[in-house]
């Protein structure tokens, strides 16, 4: 069931898309009441206060109940409305309200540095309004201050967007718009100074200072005061044509060319190429898709190569190029990566490449918007993978090539299809000229021919006969034609095998090679999809990096290897179906099975060391790799980007072929990867295979760490629900063995999950659950940890006597057996505990208390922690120059353990003390560290932070 609140116009609620009348204006009132405080309790005494006034009537807490169980009818969830020791409470999703999906708007536009997406963005935010945010319960104090925050929101976002097209040069369309903003916030200092630059722009000089005089004497006449700082010297650069003004020259934009070489020896297919001129000639006003669909091996890639680099100068800001690995032996290469490789191709720097698959595409239209493009999607796997890669304006050409005849491509986005056969045998003698020479070929035409007839006629097959042929040259067709005959292989042939010549063609490349490079041209095809490097084929052959770079290069001479990269090697789609049938045929499956062994082993090596960078607290699982080359943790990631692909054929082989141990060890020692590159939804598929491995491994002791690591996943990918679901799973384990320590820290996590999910109550039963558990083991450290968990909850759900209550035991235990680092975390909670009952006198006392043993304990991240909470009790004590002075401290914590998130949140929390103060300038600083620290780590929570933090104090 999918809830929708509107609150940026009337009161809107609407469940599975339909509207839902709220004829009752106490339950209209109630609702508006609940949602100003969405996800926190209400007090029925408040709710009574809004809903009648100063007179609540002496039924009102019955008559609220029988409101409250009218609500939920209507939202058609009865837990929508938590009730609790403090209040109601409405549970509202991140994205269920419109109020919600403005600010990840706003954030995303302040996450992007392309103006052209960051106006468009703020453009769809200001869409959502739609009229003054719930006017009609102005006599409601609570929603009044929310409907006038909402408002001045609106203000500063369309103020914002403003700066952006006043950037991008459109004065002259902000003119008309900005004189009715004007008019209907005459004191809008910032709109008047926005009105008077795009005045001055238009050539308008008298007319700017006519608007400046304007507000000089309203402000004059109304407040009795002059002019700000900002418009004043708005006035002042516009009296003397102050060169600041201009406007700025935009730094030119990177133009990619990323086509791969175009084929050598390319002939025939004149009728083609100019059906592709005609299409894109024919484009004006439509986004152009050429399909080029055909069987593997019938020069698709060929074909729009040839017509790229022939018309590249037809798209002079230009050409992206990518290969999809859309063939069934590969892993497609998924929309997502393929989106982050075109945006860092476009300029935009790795930190800064949106996680969010929408954002991201949407990142890239306006990119691409207006200018004279060329995409080339090589290869691809399906429509789906396509659509997110479509630019959204017709001066972007793009070709797709695919074996599929992208059906939904053409129905819906107008794409023209071009269907490719195989070469006539015409165009078949003329690349065969091309290839060998005219007096070759003429000297036995009719040999030729039948070339061309044994291959099929396809360029792939004919391309390589032409390569063995060259390495002979006083050998005669004639006799190439009868040792393609007589090979053992053409017995695969069949009516309906249109693939079969070319089998034979590869068998005659593949015998004239000398023994180990047919041996590793054979494991290279084991795992399907696998892009070798030397270092990994040396540890598949058992070479060394010397010898498997030799080999790799005589396979790639044979044109039975592609070299896409530099130092990377891949097949042919086909030509890796024919290694993997090599291999089954001629390979004892031992030996296969030690070659496979090696990989995965030389793979799990590299990955330990990965880990150890990027996940340096978690127990080793596996031994690391001594000799990789990952001097820090960038060099780590690198290396899992170059690697990807890789890995996941890897794991999806393992769990494909019954290799339980890889299948959980490379998802598992992945967990890096997802974090540090938000690749949940790719982390949950594969630590789903993974923990069916563990499972069919029987190892109980192994299958709670997988679990756990899936169960992150799950919450990070944002769903929760399944990752108690699994968490729920390891409980059970732990009790059917008896793991009482497990059971309870089992319980622990769930605790935390429930707390995700926004159900503090339940997150409460969970660790009290555990409480028992540790004190019948006496294991008094987890007994502590337990205490303070409940302490935390009961703060947060108002019961801020018991949660004293169990923070302070929490901390007896502590300091009688000296755990220091517990001893300053159950005082941090202490001071959180008396800072949510606005205790902050005690809670500034509390935090203090707890610096020396949480520094003492060398705990950075709570040091961190209790210094932002200090500086926040302060800030509320009036005692800015304090508070500023621990935030500062507690970002340069974070910076010291690389926690990026929290230390763009300490910058915040130093930018707004500053700005409370009166400081702009250190707020600015502050603002602006922040952002370039979050462009390397976005997150929501920050993003939307940002964007409301920046609205107060202005960019820098």
């Amino acid at each position: 069931m999918k809830v929708q609140f509107g609150v940026l116009g009337p009161l809107r609620l609407a469940v599975d898309g339909e509207d839902v009348e709220l004829d009752q204006p106490m339950l209209r009132r109630l609702l508006a009441v609940l949602l100003c405080n969405a996800n926190s309790p209400v007090s029925a005494d408040a709710l009574a206060h809004a809903l009648w006034q100063a007179k609540p009537p002496a039924s009102a807490r019955k008559t609220l109940q029988l409101y409250v169980h009218r609500l939920r009818r209507k939202l058609g969830d009865p837990d929508r409305i938590v009730h609790g020791p403090a209040g109601y409470r409405l549970v509202v999703a991140p994205d269920e309200c419109d109020a919600d999906e403005m600010r990840r708007l706003v954030a995303d536009a302040h996450a992007t540095v392309d103006p052209g997406r960051r106006t468009a963005l703020l453009r769809e935010a200001l869409g959502l309004w739609r009229g003054v945010p719930l006017a009609e319960f102005a006599d409601v104090p609570a929603v009044l201050t929310m409907s006038d925050a909402l408002a001045d929101r609106r203000l500063a976002v369309l103020a914002e967007r403003v700066d952006v097209d006043l950037e991008l040069g459109r004065h002259d369309e902000l003119v008309a718009e900005l004189t009715e903003v004007v008019a209907r916030h005459p004191l809008h200092e910032r709109a008047r100074a926005q009105l008077m630059l795009a005045l001055y722009r238009c050539g308008r000089q008298a007319d700017a200072l006519a608007t400046y005089h304007q507000a000089r004497e309203l402000l004059r006449d109304e407040l009795g005061v002059d002019p700000g700082e900002a418009l004043s010297t708005r006035y002042q650069e516009v009296v003397r044509a102050d060169p600041v003004l201009d406007l700025p020259a935009r730094p030119s934009r990177p133009r990619p060319a990323q086509l791969p070489a175009a084929p050598r020896d390319f002939s025939g297919r004149v009728g083609e190429l100019g059906e592709l001129d005609a299409v894109v000639a024919g484009g004006a006003g439509l986004v152009t898709i050429s399909a080029i669909a055909g069987a593997a091996g019938v020069g698709k890639t060929a074909l729009a190569l040839r017509w790229a680099h022939h018309r590249r100068a037809d798209f002079p800001d230009g050409q992206l190029y990518v290969d999809l690995r859309g063939a069934a032996t590969a892993e497609p290469v998924d929309a997502a990566h393929a989106l982050s490789e075109f945006l860092r191709a476009l300029g935009v720097p790795a930190e800064q490449v949106p996680q969010e698959p929408q954002s991201a595409a949407g990142l890239y239209r306006s990119l691409v918007a207006d200018r004279r493009m060329l995409v080339l999607l090589d290869n691809a796997h399906d429509v789906d993978q396509v659509r997110p890669l479509l630019p959204g304006t017709a001066t972007t050409v793009t070709v797709v090539t695919s074996r599929s005849r992208l059906g939904g491509l053409v129905a819906i986005n107008g794409a023209h299809r071009l269907l490719l056969a195989p070469l006539s045998p015409q165009e078949s003698h003329e690349l065969l000229v091309a290839l060998l020479g005219k007096r070759r070929v003429d000297a036995e035409p009719e040999a030729a021919a039948a070339v061309a007839e044994a291959c099929g006629h396809l360029p792939l097959a004919l391309r390589i006969a032409a390569a063995n042929l060259l390495d002979e040259p006083r050998r005669r067709l004639a006799d190439f034609v009868a040792g393609l005959a007589r090979n053992r292989l053409c017995a695969l042939e069949v009516a309906d095998d249109g693939q079969a010549a070319v089998r034979s063609v590869f068998a005659l490349s593949y015998e004239r090679l000398e023994p180990s490079a047919r041996r590793l041209f054979r494991r290279l095809g084991l795992v399907p999809g696998f892009d070798a490097t030397p270092e990994a084929a040396a540890a598949l052959d058992a070479t060394g990096t010397a010898e498997s770079t030799r080999l790799l290069e005589l396979l790639h001479d044979a044109h039975l290897l592609q070299s896409h990269v530099d130092g990377r090697y891949r097949f042919h789609d086909l030509l890796g179906l024919y290694a993997g049938e090599r291999a089954d045929e001629e390979e004892d499956p031992r030996d296969r099975g030690v070659a496979l062994d090696r990989l995965y082993a030389w793979y799990a090596g590299r990955l330990a060391a990965v880990d150890r960078l990027l996940v340096p607290y978690r127990p080793m699982v596996f031994a690391a790799d001594p000799a990789a080359p990952f001097g820090t943790a960038l060099d780590a990631l690198a290396w899992l980007d170059d690697e990807k692909s890789n890995l996941i054929a890897l794991a999806r082989h393992a769990t494909s072929t019954g290799r339980h141990d890889a299948a959980w060890q490379i998802p598992f020692l992945m967990g890096g990867f997802f974090e540090h590159r938000g690749a949940w939804s790719l982390g949950t598929r594969l630590l789903r295979a993974a923990v069916d491995a563990v499972v069919e491994l029987g190892d109980a002791d192994l299958e709670c760490p997988v679990r756990v690591q899936f169960s992150i996943a799950l919450v990070r990918a944002g769903r929760v629900a399944e990752a108690v679901v699994e968490q729920q799973r390891c409980l059970a384990l732990a009790q059917e063995t008896g793991n009482r320590k497990r059971e309870a820290a089992t319980l622990n996590n769930l605790g935390w999950m429930y707390h995700e999910l926004g159900d503090d109550a339940r997150a409460l039963a969970s660790y009290e659950a555990a409480l028992p558990v540790f004190t019948a083991t006496d294991d008094r450290g987890y007994l502590a940890i337990t205490l303070q968990n409940i302490g935390d909850a009961k703060s947060l759900l108002g019961d801020f006597t018991g949660a004293v209550e169990a923070l302070e035991r929490s901390l007896a235990i502590a300091r009688e057996d000296g755990l220091l680092g517990q001893e300053g975390d159950s005082l941090v909670s202490l001071g959180q505990a008396h800072a949510r009952a606005h205790r902050h006198h005690e809670a500034v006392e509390h935090f203090r208390a707890s610096l020396a043993p949480v520094s003492d304990a060398g705990n950075k991240m709570t040091e961190g922690l209790a210094h932002s909470e200090l500086g926040r009790s302060l800030r509320v004590l009036g005692d800015t120059t304090a508070a500023a002075g621990h935030f500062d401290t507690a970002a340069q914590l974070y910076h010291d353990t690389d926690d990026v998130h929290l230390a763009v949140a300490a910058h915040l929390d130093v930018t707004e003390v500053h700005a409370v103060a009166g400081d702009l300038d250190a707020a600015r600083r502050a603002l602006e560290m922040a952002r370039q620290l979050h462009f390397r780590a976005p997150d929501p929570v920050n993003s939307r932070r940002l964007a409301a933090v920046a609205e107060r104090v202005g960019t820098p």
